[in-house]
């Protein structure tokens, strides 16, 4: 019965707002790499290991995708290709039926991004965790050498009008990795949070638990 009034919210919900949310269906024996496989956005591929767990209680599929664009050419004469990654978060309703959410995006940033880790912790006042993302972006240019690490935190609430998952970049920005690299002046500067667990060490020093 739970499950039913689940739907029937979200459907009420999809009808207000023009389909943006998505009711989506598991196939039965499916995998969770194959259920996102299908689900996945024009010109990507499947980036990460896809996560089938419990968030905050609930049946969650969460899967990461390497989109390929490319600027207008007024901006970018020479057509070069670009990556950024997206993620959605799958949630399940009742038996093979799931509500789809997006967030992201990360994008290029004097590389191509890759994700280094994704996991659940508590950054902000009430007591739902978060997803926390660490990304990578490989630095290779003139005057630096290394790699670039960012920290993105995503609710576990939705921006009213679009239903994706709301950015929180006030603590983002507190996460943030910066660069790990060498300077051709001879600067070298190392990384503050490259993994989980640094970042989850700063979020309790932060008063999150």
């Amino acid at each position: 019965m739970r499950h039913f009034i689940n739907i029937t919210i979200l459907l009420f919900w999809t009808t207000l707002s023009f389909g943006q949310i998505q009711l989506i269906s598991r196939k039965d024996n499916e995998t969770a790499e194959q259920f996102a496989e299908r689900q996945k956005p024009e010109n990507s591929t499947l980036t990460h290991k896809v996560l089938e767990t419990k968030w905050n209680g609930n049946s969650t599929i969460i899967s990461l995708y390497d989109i390929t664009y490319k600027l207008p050419k007024e901006n970018d004469p020479d057509q070069q290709t670009y990556h950024k990654i997206v993620g959605f978060v799958f949630s399940e309703l009742d038996k093979n039926t799931y509500s789809k959410i997006t967030f992201g995006t990360i994008d290029t940033e004097g590389g191509n991004p890759s994700i280094e880790t994704i996991f659940f912790a508590n950054a902000d006042n009430d007591k739902a965790k978060e997803i926390i993302i660490i990304a990578s972006w490989e630095q290779r240019h003139y005057d630096v050498n290394g790699t670039l690490y960012g920290t993105y935190v995503f609710d576990d609430k939705t921006i009213e009008k679009t239903f994706d998952l709301k950015f929180l970049e006030e603590i983002s920005k507190k996460l943030d990795g910066g660069c790990e690299c060498n300077w051709s002046d001879g600067t070298n500067k190392k990384s503050k949070f490259k993994v989980a667990s640094e970042v989850k060490k700063e979020l309790v020093r932060l008063g999150y638990k």
